[in-house]
């Protein structure tokens, strides 16, 4: 089986296949890439709590 072009996933489509294959460090490290590159730098802890309290109460999934 041929595996996922993990550049071409969005997060959610990365984090959906993590999900299912939890071994596969490979494409966990695709994630953490993506999330490096394309995420939201945070100046602390206490940011992200509030950002993660946000998105539940909007009913989002992280």
């Amino acid at each position: 089986m041929n595996k996922p072009n993990f550049r071409e996933m969005t997060r959610k489509q990365l984090r959906d296949y993590i999900l299912q294959n939890r071994s596969d460090t490979e494409a966990i490290h695709a994630l953490a890439l993506h999330v490096q590159f394309n995420g939201k730098r945070l100046n602390s802890v206490d940011e992200l709590q509030q950002i993660i309290q946000e998105k539940r109460s909007q009913g989002l999934e992280l």
